[in-house]
């Protein structure tokens, strides 16, 4: 098995419960901007795929950061985006004072990207950030209806209610529920934000559905955008956590739209990565046009120049 070194200063920015963000370094560099990353479930420190080949090749101004959370690896069980929320403004916070004055960018991938929407979009005091990446934004709903059986997605449903109605929902459910997929435990909670069981679809977590009216996206994007934080989307243009029945380009030119119709500021390379996977595992080309994309935008939010783009939705 191969290692690499990852060279780095490890931040406490959280006493409790004393969660940390690891900065990768490079030789000769001296940012004054940071991007931190949100990993999606199961996620930690350099696990996802692209993590060593965007820090060597981020923007000189900004410094990669990744932040670990009391959801990250198979926390995300028994944990909550408005957990996520709350440590990752701890965060902005302590980089905001090492570096005074310099931008801010959050990107998430995944289950990440909820994170960083819910952020940027719902009620709350908090740090101001400049940007937000969105990454991977699939609906959780639908990938859960995709992996299981519809009588087991049914019973599990119908469980998790019957134990929040009985005051049991951070109680964790059976293992056969979500340890052998999804691999961790998960509390009744936690199911109904991801599994976001109809008709309301009223999960926290269900923010990228494809069955949406535009007043959803509306509540988020629009929100986001009223605010005057700068946004791209990145949706992977072979991601199989997304139904085959979902046009893709269609989705994201409706959240694009949501956010646009609200006066928001749009990064150029907003839209489908193509050919890239839900975590874009491939190398040359398909990485190299992420790198691209992630690096203009950050140029443009240091230089104030996020323009509108365009949207056909």
């Amino acid at each position: 098995m191969s290692t690499t070194k990852n060279p780095g200063t490890l931040h406490r920015y959280n006493q409790t419960p004393r969660l940390v963000a690891f900065e990768h370094t490079r030789d000769g560099s001296s940012p004054q901007n940071t991007l931190i990353f949100i990993p999606g479930l199961n996620e930690g420190l350099l696990t996802t795929p692209y993590i060593q080949s965007l820090s060597a090749a981020l923007h000189p101004s900004y410094s990669f950061v990744e932040v670990l959370l009391s959801s990250s690896y198979s926390g995300w069980g028994h944990s909550s985006i408005s957990q996520d929320v709350e440590e990752m403004a701890e965060c902005v916070g302590y980089f905001l004072s090492l570096r005074p004055g310099g931008k801010i960018v959050l990107m998430g991938n995944s289950t990440g990207c909820q994170d960083v929407l819910h952020y940027i979009s719902s009620e709350g005091s908090r740090p101001i950030v400049d940007g937000g990446i969105l990454q991977a934004p699939v609906s959780d709903r639908e990938a859960i209806q995709m992996i299981y059986p519809q009588e087991d997605h049914k019973r599990y449903n119908d469980l998790a209610q019957g134990w929040v109605k009985e005051g049991k929902g951070e109680e964790m459910l059976p293992n056969e529920v979500s340890l052998p997929i999804l691999g961790a435990r998960i509390t009744a909670n936690r199911w109904l934000s991801l599994a976001s069981p109809g008709p309301e679809h009223k999960g926290e977590d269900d923010m990228f559905s494809s069955d949406f009216e535009p007043a959803r996206f509306q509540a988020t994007f629009g929100i986001a955008a009223r605010r005057g934080v700068a946004l791209m989307i990145l949706f992977s243009g072979n991601d199989r956590s997304v139904p085959s029945t979902v046009d893709k380009e269609a989705l994201v030119a409706r959240m694009e739209k949501a956010f646009l119709d609200a006066g928001g500021k749009l990064g150029r390379g907003s839209g489908i990565l193509p050919g890239a996977s839900h975590t874009v595992k491939e190398q040359g080309d398909v990485r190299n046009e992420l790198h691209r994309r992630v690096n203009d935008f950050l140029e443009d939010i240091e230089r104030e120049t996020v323009g509108q783009k365009q949207c056909n939705a």
